[in-house]
């Protein structure tokens, strides 16, 4: 993406990626720190495996259905929506490292994560930006210890940052093509197949999460919004997009079948603010007359919009903090404590590089899994928050930045004394 690399941008990354791993270390070392549970499946899995490799409710999911793969039975009666960690799963199991090859591919995939984003930052504001950033992704001991479980997580949350690398890399090669043209309209087919490409790649993405959705449109609206075709195209051609995943969405027979899983119109009704959660929850208007559809949640929402309104930014609320109602009043504390000046300095970073694309894709990504959770419901451990916390430490590094720079400035100030005299 751009200029050369450097060797400061390097020993940075050295840096992060060792405070990651270390952290990793720990965790496996140490599994009665941040200890799993709600594990249901066949007790030999967890009995062979290392005691670092932590599982949790959904893992049997995942591991019943590589071994399904693994031993070639097809992918009938498989959750479709997770079915690309599942087969990352089979992989491991077919090729005899068991679930030891699943926290591997995890912990590298974190490597991989980590360097995507302080590429990006280094690209647009040299390596203080790149450290920063990465220092706020490595010195976050919560992703290291999501590389031990058997979950979906660590995987999404990287495969995230590398989709934003994607996007901003297919943007770069689409602008440095139309220059080599000498005109972005010369010849547009040449730009067509770096998107298409990295488009193909977001949809694979998808299938490591059903969260993964939100990417491939998120991408489109991006692209649309960067071009130069005239404001009244773009947003035309964005209303289109929005349109035809939406269409996309809703005649697809396992969006339906999640649906019916996830209950999310019930949890409107009901005003659930955390999933399965009765503290917090939103005193909702009667909804005797709705059914548990779409087409009635839609009717109960247009005549409720203050109510649903409500429940929605309280469920957001909620996602940024952090914070939930099982969790002890130190443990929500501590919470509050780490996130909200993450969400301050964020914003105020937003702020102040909102011009700038990869700020402007960062509070996309942000914003769009957000919506999933204003729409559906709060995890009740956090994990959905982790999704874009990324994207949250790129823009918290913008203003630290601006004072790291400030701090230089003064220092030197300081070198030089005061002006002498004439």
């Amino acid at each position: 993406m751009g200029k050369p690399t450097t060797k400061f941008f390097w020993w940075s990354y050295i840096v992060c990626a060792a405070i990651m791993s270390a952290f990793t270390v720990f965790a496996l070392l140490r599994p009665d720190v941040f200890a799993a549970g709600g594990y249901s499946g066949p007790a030999h899995w967890r009995e062979d495996s290392p005691a670092g490799i932590r599982f949790s409710g959904d893992s049997y999911r995942y591991i019943s259905g590589g071994e399904q793969l693994a031993a070639g039975r097809g992918t009938a009666g498989l959750t479709r929506s997770y079915i690309g960690y599942i087969a990352i799963v089979a992989l491991s199991i077919k090729s005899g490292l068991g679930l030891n090859g699943v926290v591997l591919a995890q912990v590298l995939a974190g490597l991989l994560g980590l360097y995507v984003l302080m590429r990006i930052a280094w690209h647009g504001s040299g390596w203080r930006l790149a450290l920063l950033c990465g220092g706020i992704y490595a010195g976050n001991p919560e992703f290291a210890f999501w590389h031990c479980f058997i979950m979906t997580e660590s995987l999404y949350i990287n495969a995230v940052c590398v989709a934003m690398f994607l996007c901003l890399w297919a943007r770069q090669h689409a602008k440095t093509t139309a220059l080599a043209a000498a005109s972005e309209t010369a010849r547009p087919w040449r730009q067509a197949p770096a998107f298409a490409g990295v488009l193909a790649l977001l949809f694979l993405m998808a299938l490591i999460r059903p969260n993964g959705w939100i990417l491939p449109p998120i991408a489109l609206l991006f692209w649309l919004f960067s071009a130069t075709w005239p404001l009244r195209v773009r947003l035309l051609a964005a209303v289109g997009v929005c349109l035809v995943f939406v269409i996309i969405a809703l005649s697809g027979s396992n969006f339906r079948k999640r649906i019916e899983q996830e209950g999310p119109f019930a949890r409107l009704y009901s005003g659930e603010v955390v999933w399965q959660e009765d503290l917090w929850r939103v005193a909702m208007p009667d909804h005797g007359q709705y059914d548990a559809t779409l087409g009635d949640a839609l009717k109960y929402v247009a005549r409720h919009p203050l109510a649903c309104g409500w429940l929605a930014l309280k469920r957001v609320g909620v996602l940024f903090l952090r914070v939930r109602p099982g969790y002890s009043l130190a443990h929500n504390a501590l919470l509050i404590a780490i996130y909200l000046p993450l969400l301050l300095l964020a914003g105020a970073g937003a702020g102040m590089s909102w011009k700038e694309a990869a700020s402007q894709l960062a509070i996309m990504i942000i914003l769009g899994h957000a919506l999933i959770v204003a729409l559906t419901f709060n995890d009740n451990d956090g994990r959905f928050t982790l999704y874009f916390t990324p994207q949250l430490g790129f823009l918290a590094a913008v203003p630290l930045l601006a004072l790291w720079r400030q701090a230089e400035k003064r220092l030197r100030t300081l070198r030089q004394g005061p002006p002498q005299a004439g």
